[in-house]
């Protein structure tokens, strides 16, 4: 198109000004193609590949993390590895993260209640399965949860700081430091209650408050929602249910809203 409508060769009027607007149209494109995490940063190959580079520890971490879900011996996993991606491998030192669909991250995105009510819905599905399973992901945040717009899903990319429940962390997200509880300064120990805050702050974060607080929220979003989102959740399944309930409550049956992007 910029070959097409560029004013050495077109002559049309108002050339100068499409290729302006294709210009700024690009740019837009491309915030969403790339980013920095933990680890370091990531960039889109193509619609369901992502190359993360960085701190080689962590994106070894990730990976072996990353195969210790999918290698566990869990009649459920079949059903959560939608939720996970569908390979990862290293290429020339970076990491190579593919998925079954398309994807983006949550960085950059601002969306609708009826939107980060479902990508709660999805994470709260993921860190209860992995507390089931033994395991705290302790990084949940806009850049480790891609979210795939057709089918209301999610898939999560990174685990830089996975550990066993109940042990010490071997290391936090130091862009979202203070979204984690304080408790984890005191005790020292993951437990539920940090994936259930940093699930929590995440979806306030995509509706546009991206302090994760969510008290500016309470103008514009039902104050319920807000409440339920800045209250603490110790346990994460309940926090599932908890959350199903007032979904429920404040809105009826579940309905499917289209999210074009």
């Amino acid at each position: 198109m910029v070959k097409l409508l560029h004013p050495d060769v077109c002559t049309l009027p108002l050339a100068g000004d499409a290729i302006a607007r294709i210009n700024s149209y690009r740019k837009e494109m491309e915030k969403y193609q790339q980013g920095e995490d933990d680890g370091g940063s990531f960039k889109f190959l193509t619609e369901n590949e992502v190359l993360f580079t960085g701190d080689p520890e962590l994106l070894q971490r990730s990976y072996q993390n990353y195969q210790l879900l999918m290698n566990l011996k869990d009649e459920s996993l079949n059903h959560f590895k939608k939720y996970l991606p569908q390979s990862m491998s290293f290429k020339d030192g970076s990491l190579l993260v593919t998925t079954e669909s398309r994807t983006l991250p949550l960085t950059e995105l601002q969306l609708k209640p009826e939107h980060t009510n479902w990508i709660l819905n999805r994470m709260y599905e993921l860190i209860s399965w992995m507390h089931q399973m033994g395991y705290g992901h302790l990084g949940i945040n806009p850049e480790s949860v891609f979210i795939v717009p057709e089918t209301h899903g999610i898939v999560c990319m990174s685990f830089y700081h996975m550990c066993k429940l109940d042990t010490k962390p071997e290391s936090l997200s130091g862009k979202y430091l203070n979204w984690y509880p304080a408790v984890v300064f005191k005790q020292k120990k993951a437990i539920q209650y940090l994936d259930t805050s940093l699930a929590q702050r995440t979806a306030i974060y995509a509706m546009g408050d991206r302090s994760g607080n969510g008290i500016v929220l309470k103008k514009t979003v039902n104050e319920q929602l807000i409440d339920f989102l800045i209250a603490p959740h110790y346990s994460s399944f309940q926090a599932y249910q908890d959350f199903k309930k007032l979904l429920l409550q404040l809105f009826g049956k579940p309905m499917f809203h289209h999210l074009n992007i």
